[in-house]
């Protein structure tokens, strides 16, 4: 922080407070403001404010230094609440405002065409809308607070589209794992104001389409076609793993802190995927089943057979943090006995894995492993 300034006119009585021709200035943003207060004893408050750009990376710390982590308690969703909030105050206020951000960016985003207007009293407040522009693409939202009770309530709901995943990844988590153009809708409903309540009562549904993209870091043709050498052997060749898509497209809902999705697809020139299971956020755990269908002969893919129909399912399950991989080799012998039984050096790769020794490479199941944790934000 280099340079602070402002000044405003301001007007007032007993009863009535006004702040008009504000102008607040910090660094390189500058701010624009009218604020109007009435009755204090339920406080009635108005304001119209304008910034033009800020980057509050430059005032919020280095991500980098990070405080020593904390042992994680388990909390029990018995446990009695600490600290509860007293949304008393928040009862008597009446609130109209508007905000309006040129530029914005944090944690390395960048937002642009910010406005978001909030109005609210007798501790229902709503925002409708909020609208903002980012990356090539425009999101929409509207929700609500309910702090008419004790415990809050909260809705939201999200439209988004035409947005560039890969650039906004880059910038926000450092990750490089998925390109393509995004389009989402999301509806939720939560209640609490603390982590594992919030976890716990969190509800709605959703639906995620990318288009024209990539998995950068794992390559599913390869791991359908040659299932010992994804699951447990060195992968070859120096061209960095992929898999193309034309589109992707997952809808899930949401209860209770589970979410479940039972259609999630994707469409790619070689394969067909379908995608099934469930997340625990409360107690992070997974279990998925991916199921994969060659649509094509692999010409030029290290083999010229033709694989049309073939499915080799891929189970993930464990925790966000250390999810596991594996072929289902259940299904893959039954898909054998009904198109005749494997001859023993087929049977052998199958199985080559679980003979495989301890520290043996796996780059494509540890790919995997990052690209969901990329995904999970971990």
């Amino acid at each position: 922080m280099k340079r602070v300034a402002l000044q405003a006119r301001v007007k007032g009585n007993p009863k009535r407070v006004s702040v008009l021709d504000g102008v607040f200035e910090l660094d390189d943003s500058k701010v624009t403001f009218s604020v109007s207060v009435k009755d204090f004893s339920r406080p009635d408050v108005a304001f119209d404010v304008n910034l033009d750009q800020i980057d509050l990376d430059r005032y919020l710390p280095p991500s980098g230094k990070k405080k020593p982590a904390e042992k994680k308690k388990k909390s029990s969703p018995q446990a009695p609440e600490k600290g509860k909030t007293d949304y008393a105050s928040l009862r008597k206020l009446v609130l109209d405002g508007k905000i309006r951000i040129g530029t914005l960016k944090a944690h390395g985003a960048k937002i642009q065409d910010l406005y978001l207007k909030i109005s609210g009293k007798r501790g229902l407040f709503k925002l409708n809308p909020l609208t903002l522009k980012l990356y090539q693409g425009n999101v929409s939202s509207k929700g609500a607070f309910d702090v008419r009770k004790n415990t809050p309530k909260t809705n939201i709901s999200v439209q988004a589209k035409g947005i560039q995943v890969n650039p906004l990844l880059k910038d926000l988590m450092d990750k490089d794992f998925l390109e393509g153009t995004a389009q989402a809708t999301l509806n939720i409903a939560l209640a609490g104001d603390e982590g594992e309540m919030i976890k716990r009562t969190l509800n709605g549904k959703g639906d995620f389409l990318f288009k024209d993209g990539a998995i950068k870091g794992i390559d599913l043709a390869g791991m359908v076609r040659n299932t010992a050498a994804a699951f447990g052997l060195a992968e070859k060749g120096k061209k960095k793993p992929r898999t193309d898509f034309s589109a992707l497209h997952a809808p899930f809902t949401i209860t209770k802190g589970l979410v479940d999705t039972k259609k999630t697809t994707m469409v790619s020139p070689l394969i067909r995927v379908l995608a099934k299971g469930k997340a625990n956020l409360v107690k992070e755990t997974m279990n998925f089943r991916i199921e994969p269908k060659f649509v094509a002969t692999l010409k030029g893919q290290g083999t010229t057979e033709q694989l049309s129909g073939i499915t080799v399912p891929i189970l993930v399950s464990g925790s966000f943090s250390s999810p596991q991989f594996r072929p289902d080799l259940e299904a893959l012998l039954k898909q054998k006995l009904k198109t005749g039984l494997p001859d023993s050096s087929e049977l052998k790769n199958m199985l080559k894995e679980k003979d495989s020794k301890e520290g043996e490479a796996e780059p494509l199941e540890e790919k995997a492993k990052g690209l969901l944790k990329g995904l999970l934000g971990r």
